[in-house]
């Protein structure tokens, strides 16, 4: 449970980073574009999205994973990291009860 809130704070990190990024390249050339999230994944590490391609059938690489890849990188990002915070939340302890139906 901890590493899938880690995890999700982690997305979460690296959607504001993708992010700040798009924003700073709004404020060099005055056009707003989101970074996909294969050319932001090619910037953090060319060699694993390399691998991951020869790695993955052509059959899911082709329609799923390209599509996905062309996604903007703060969106995907940030609601994998949204949807893992929520799955992995920290719940209460259950109270139980002392004397069953009666109390």
């Amino acid at each position: 449970m901890l590493l899938g809130r880690i995890l999700g704070w982690l997305l979460l990190a690296l959607a504001l980073l993708a992010l700040g990024g798009d924003g700073l390249r709004w404020l060099e050339t005055g056009l707003y574009s989101l970074i996909s999230l294969g050319d932001f994944w090619r910037r953090m590490d060319p060699l694993s999205i390399d691998a991951l391609q020869n790695w993955t059938p052509p059959a899911i690489w082709s329609p799923f994973l390209t599509t996905l890849l062309g996604w903007p990188a703060a969106v995907v990002l940030g609601a994998l990291g949204l949807f893992l915070l929520i799955l992995f939340q920290s719940r209460p302890p259950r109270r139980r009860q002392r004397f069953g139906a009666l109390a």
